[in-house]
């Protein structure tokens, strides 16, 4: 279904009832939490939220299940708008919003447990990579650009 798709860094917060998903930016040192899927690469794992749960028990429950990592020192960095461009489709899976929102949070790793991760095989790999060594992994611009605002105003 075609998305017109646009990513914020900022304070603010969209209201929680259009904040369909959570994801983060996973720290570790001067490396950030590289995954790779069927898609291929990118850094931003999360998902959506469940029934009751507040963004940051979100947060946490999706990078464990899909990267093996709890993580501490969590802090907001902005947002992505995602708007429909067409109607709900019959069949159509998942609740639809004209209008609906991503939180993006940064965080630090803290242990790494893989027994905890979905066995869903969704995500085929996490792995470390040192933040100068992005550029050719095949990761959105739209992605890097948050790395890049970390890395201009001192965020890291």
């Amino acid at each position: 279904m075609p998305l017109h798709v646009r990513y914020f860094c900022s304070d603010e917060q969209p209201s929680e009832q259009f904040v369909t998903s959570v994801r983060c930016l996973v720290f570790q040192n001067d490396s950030v939490l590289v995954l790779r899927n069927r898609k291929g690469n990118h850094i931003l794992p999360g998902g959506r939220r469940e029934e009751g749960e507040t963004f940051e028990q979100t947060l946490r429950r999706e990078v464990i299940e899909e990267t093996g990592w709890t993580v501490e020192s969590i802090s907001r960095l902005g947002f992505i708008h995602l708007e429909h461009l067409k109607p709900k489709p019959p069949g159509f899976q998942f609740p639809y919003l004209p209008h609906f929102f991503q939180i993006i949070y940064t965080a630090r790793a803290s242990k790494h447990v893989p027994d905890l991760m979905c066995d869903d095989d969704y995500e085929e790999d996490a792995t470390f990579v040192p933040i100068g060594e992005l550029d050719g992994l095949g990761i959105s611009e739209a992605e890097l650009g948050y790395v890049r605002y970390i890395g201009i105003n001192g965020l890291l």
